[in-house]
Parts: structure tokens; C-alpha cells; sequence
């Protein structure tokens, strides 16, 4: 179907049919690897089609690029196997939307001063994660976040406050995931830009991107 963008920024939303239609088209895997469902394309392929997008809607721009130059990268930089062919086949097809959230109320280029706390349970093998994060991209409606907190077992380890930051896949499916009300923006109107209650969230270890204390990298 046409996409009206004079429609999405009356309506400040993108209608569900839209990211299905985009999802069809094969619009949220364009950088992900083959074997996992996508495409593969190198950065300028990317780039070019991104543009494309863009000239239709810059809203839609906002929603590809939220999803996959942020929301999922972590993913394919730092992924392990199990992880990848875990979530990167629904992220391709756009049946699972990613966002990235490490900006905070207290804290946005300067990622040290975030307030995000995970606490590890060896009980359980998993982490407590409570916070708030602002301004996130696909934030309304994304079910895959990459999430960067403060590891607080390892504050007795190290004086360096980047080095205590462990970057995380959080899943919407694992509850206190949620979602604020949609900013008011000047253009870009039909995007979702939200902040993002953490309260309690349990995150197994297995979910985490990296080595914990290495998020920074991340």
C-alpha cells in the first residue's frame, strides 16, 4: 500500500500494516547477516536505501534507523552465536522491534554517570535490573532493547565508573519493561520517542552482550 506520509504526521504514529509492509520488504534486516535472515548489506547499501526511506517519510527513517544502526548492533558486534540465532531472525523479519537505551535523565553523551543498577544473583544466574531511561527511539512498541547499566557487584573491583557498566539484551516478554508516554516533538512526529521504566527486571546472564564491565565498548 502507498504510504501517506501527511497521514502519519496527523496521526503521530506509524499504522501497524505500514511495519508489516516494511517487514515484507525486508526493511529491518538489511544489515543483518544472511545466515541469520537477513541481508548483509555493507554500510553504504545501507545508507542508500536508508536515504530512500527518508524521502518517503523521515519518521520511517527514524524507525529502521532506531531499530537497526542502534537497537540491534550491539548484537551483531558482540553477540555470541547462541544469542544471534536466538533474536536476529525475528529482528530481520521486524517481528521483534529493537531500541537502544542508554540515555538517562542524569546522563546522555557522559554514558559514566548513568544510574541504571543490575545486581547479580548466583542463586538465580541473573540480574536485577531498576532504572529510568529517556528519549528512547521505537521505545512504545520495540520488544528487544540493548540496555547498558551499572553492574553493582563490581563496584568493589574498580574506581573506573565506565568499567562498571555491562551492556544487556532486555526483552519485553520478561516483564517491568515499561514504556512512558510518547514525547511531543517538533517533526518527526509519527516516530516513538518514550522514556522506560526498569523495575525489577530479571535478565539471565545469558543475556548479557559482552563481558560485564565492558558495556562501555559495547
Amino acid at each position: 500500500d502507498k504510504i501517506d506520509p501527511q497521514k502519519i504526521d496527523r496521526e503521530h504514529r506509524i499504522a501497524p500494516e505500514v511495519v508489516r509492509g516494511l517487514g515484507e520488504l525486508g526493511a529491518f534486516g538489511m544489515i543483518i547477516p544472511e545466515e541469520y535472515g537477513g541481508y548483509g548489506f555493507s554500510s553504504s547499501a545501507y545508507c542508500r536505501v536508508t536515504e530512500e526511506i527518508g524521502r518517503t517519510d523521515a519518521s520511517l527513517g527514524i524507525l529502521i534507523g532506531g531499530h537497526q544502526s542502534i537497537g540491534l548492533k550491539g548484537l551483531i558486534l558482540f553477540g555470541t552465536p547462541e544469542q544471534k540465532k536466538k533474536w536476529l531472525p525475528r529482528l530481520a523479519t521486524g517481528e521483534m522491534i529493537a531500541a537502544f537505551a542508554l540515555t538517562e535523565p542524569e546522563a546522555g553523551s557522559d554514558a559514566a554517570s548513568i544510574r541504571t543498577t543490575a545486581e547479580y544473583d548466583a542463586a538465580t544466574d541473573t540480574f536485577l535490573l531498576n532504572g529510568s531511561k529517556h528519549w528512547i527511539s521505537n521505545g512504545g512498541f520495540a520488544e528487544f532493547f540493548t540496555v547498558f547499566a551499572k553492574d553493582v557487584r563490581l563496584g568493589g573491583e574498580t574506581k573506573d565508573e565506565h568499567r562498571r557498566i555491562t551492556a544487556f539484551v532486555v526483552t519485553k516478554d520478561l516483564g517491568g519493561v515499561e514504556p512512558g508516554p510518547e514525547e511531543k516533538k517538533l517533526g518527526l512526529k509519527g516516530s516513538s520517542t518514550v522514556p522506560i521504566e526498569l523495575k525489577n527486571v530479571r535478565v539471565p546472564a545469558s543475556y548479557v552482550l559482552g563481558e560485564r564491565g565492558h558495556g562501555f565498548k559495547v
